[in-house]
């Protein structure tokens, strides 16, 4: 019997508590002009409620169960050490990829691009949830041109197999290691290329106070990122992370410049109390974590 040979990519799902929003997902994939993958969805949520319904409505998903519940960095690993693609590609449980997705990523990665962004647009564009999607992506959206990017975030990111080898896994215990990753990758001379054809659709449901909950600690998680991972021993980016709050006014420049040359001004000022407070909890929580870092590091010695 012949083997059947190996899927070019590979897309890595990372799911918790996740089958409410998974279907849309999976079944955006199965819309892919590109047809030659496979999907791995890795869950560590304590439920059969997921695996039920891939082995119902997705036999062909390639499943894993993990007995503990791990970062969702930590089941991306999960699913690359049983990827077969030569491109790796990930994406998360409560976004929907456009039809072209995987085409557009394939062929960036065939024009030489190791480390792809992909552009996010919104499911549901309601006042709230343009608001949050500005927040978080007002770099990565579909209008802007492609280009170099500090971050490819983990909703729509692709590695090629080789890059991934060398400066992977994702660190695990960080919620930021999208950010390191791309930091090593942009180290090894393969810096995050923005593809603003590979996009996705993503839904922002978190209410506000889970939003602010979720930025603070977000930026306690970076900076601690920032300190150990990426650049360790570096005593300016210490200092600049305990004067975060300070650069608020420059962070919401930049998003307001995004915003107007993609059409998105009027959205943009409509929703700015929820940029600025986004803003504001993940500064806040940058400093926050660059003095607890230090206090930490002044109690070891």
């Amino acid at each position: 019997m012949t083997a059947r040979p190996a899927p070019k990519i590979s897309v890595v799902i990372p799911v918790y508590y996740s089958a409410g929003t998974l279907s849309g997902c999976l079944e955006a994939l199965e819309r892919q002009s590109w047809r030659d993958f496979e999907v791995i969805v890795v869950n560590s949520s304590p439920e059969t409620e997921t695996g039920a319904l891939i082995r119902e409505r997705y036999p062909e998903v390639r499943f894993l169960q993990s007995p503990v519940r791990l970062y969702p960095h930590e089941a991306r690993n999960r699913g690359v050490e049983i990827a077969q693609g030569e491109l790796l590609v990930f994406t998360d449980p409560d976004c929907e990829a456009e039809p072209g997705w995987l085409e557009v990523m394939w062929s960036a990665y065939q024009q030489g691009r190791e480390a792809i962004a992909g552009a996010m647009d919104l499911l549901q564009p309601t006042w709230w949830e343009q608001g949050v999607h500005l927040l978080k992506f007002h770099w990565l959206l579909k209008e802007l041109p492609p280009g170099p990017k500090k971050c490819a975030a983990t909703a729509n990111a692709a590695y090629s197999r080789k890059l991934f080898e060398t400066i992977g896994p994702f660190p695990g215990g960080y919620f930021a290691s999208d950010g390191i990753l791309s930091h090593r990758a942009a180290q090894a001379g393969c810096p995050p290329w923005f593809e603003p054809g590979a996009v996705v659709k993503h839904r922002h449901e978190n209410g506000l106070w889970a939003l602010c909950v979720q930025r603070f600690r977000r930026g306690q998680d970076y900076a601690r990122a920032q300190i150990t991972e990426m650049y360790p021993g570096a005593w300016r980016v210490r200092i600049r992370l305990l004067f975060s709050w300070a650069a608020l006014p420059w962070v919401l420049i930049r998003a307001a410049r995004d915003a107007l040359r993609c059409g998105w001004g009027i959205a943009y000022l409509s929703t700015l109390p929820v940029q600025v407070a986004g803003h504001a909890l993940w500064a806040l929580g940058e400093s926050f974590g660059a003095l607890e870092n230090r206090t930490r590091g002044n109690s070891g010695r």
